[in-house]
């Protein structure tokens, strides 16, 4: 294989590892250059990759950004790709600026350089769980993982730890996408550990056993409690724009994506609601269609309302928002804006007198789920009925 032949292949590997990061590699936009930063640092392919693409994107900020990576790059390779990406920014009409200027004006972001500890996590499942990864590189001994599932009401359901290389976890998340068809996404690590410690702290008011390991496994992070911090996915979405035109009504399409397909509300939740359902259902008052529609729409919109007070809303409020900051690592802006919005109103405790789309549909289905594993229930059950 020719030497040009391996480089290019090198970068064609690069894309494939961004792309399966959860970054979207077709949206070259300035918006784009900080994302190819934080992925900067981690494998010598991926870097080829952010240094090819940056030579893609005609704004000063991928000058910048590759003027900062110059001065840090050792590989010979490396560097000739980044000369090669600034002239293609100056074949572009960019003025490149000085890289001595540059450097005395930003310095390097530490994670650019040399991420000190990672974080990822899955989409919230329908009961609400999430797959959460703490890593933490270890000076020749790979990298130092915390694995945790964690509930949004149960708490922390188990933790383990491991000592990987980086190609071994990698295998690890293609393989969960492969199985589950779930995507890990980047996460901001101490938002992570406080999704850790919090579930921590609620499995152990519960008396849950098989957590004693729980502290000697954070160690490589901290000894003390994280601080309280406002959700992530507000650095990264203008929160003041996403209740702005038909989101009401546009919300229904979150229920289309891939993670949300199976979205149920908790049985619980759903309880109080499924016998006054199966009541307007079998009623032997006398209910034209359109009444009997009108009670059954009443029912729902109070289900909708009880998702938005007191602790379920809470639990909700963060689901969404967790979605919301899926979304956006993922690289599906509108769908981020739709999630978000839900988060929000539902923030306010109540949904407010005109219908959310989202929040209705997942009422209707999760009525139907429940409805449907009730009848099977009943079918199940033998009859003692003896005909004479």
């Amino acid at each position: 294989m020719s030497k040009k032949k391996s480089h290019d292949e090198e970068i064609r590997r690069g894309i494939d590892y961004l792309r399966q990061s959860g970054l979207k590699v077709d949206d070259l936009s300035p918006a784009f250059v900080p994302r190819l930063e934080e992925q900067w640092g981690k494998e010598r392919e991926t870097d080829l990759a952010i240094v090819f693409f940056l030579g893609k994107i005609a704004d000063s900020a991928a000058a910048t950004a590759l003027l900062r990576m110059a001065g840090g790059a050792e590989d010979k390779d490396l560097k000739k790709e980044i000369r090669r990406s600034l002239f293609k920014l100056s074949q572009k009409g960019l003025t490149i600026p000085e890289a001595g200027r540059i450097s005395e004006k930003t310095p390097t972001p530490i994670l650019s350089r040399s991420p000190e500890v990672e974080a990822y996590m899955s989409p919230v499942d329908g009961a609400g769980g999430r797959l959460v990864w703490i890593v933490k590189p270890q000076t020749g001994h790979g990298l130092q993982t915390i694995q945790a599932m964690v509930n949004d009401r149960a708490g922390l359901l188990r933790i383990g730890g491991a000592q990987v290389r980086r190609k071994e976890l990698r295998n690890m998340a293609q393989e969960i996408k492969k199985q589950h068809g779930v995507t890990m996404i980047s996460v901001p690590w101490d938002y992570a550990d406080s999704m850790i410690y919090e579930g921590f702290e609620k499995a152990k008011s519960t008396g849950r056993s098989g957590l004693e390991n729980f502290h000697q496994l954070r160690s490589i992070l901290s000894a003390a409690k994280p601080r309280a911090q406002d959700h992530p996915v507000y650095r990264r979405v203008n929160s003041g724009e996403v209740r702005e035109g038909a989101w009401r009504e546009l919300s229904r399409r979150l229920l289309d994506e891939p993670e949300f397909r199976f979205w149920v509300l908790d049985a619980d939740w759903m309880e109080p609601f499924l016998g006054q359902l199966q009541e307007a259902q079998t009623s032997r008052l006398v209910l034209n269609p359109i009444q009997k529609e009108e009670r059954m729409a009443a029912i729902v919109r109070d289900a909708v309302k009880t998702l938005c007070t007191g602790e379920t809303g809470k639990i909700m409020q963060r689901r969404m928002e967790d979605m919301a900051f899926y979304f956006v690592e993922a690289g599906r802006a509108e769908m981020a804006k739709l999630a978000l919005a839900v988060a929000q109103q539902i923030a306010e405790g109540d949904p407010g007198p005109l219908d959310i789309s989202f929040l209705t549909g997942l009422v209707q289905r999760s009525f139907a789920v429940y409805l449907s594993q009730e009848k099977s229930k009943a079918e199940e059950e033998p009859s003692f009925i003896v005909k004479p």
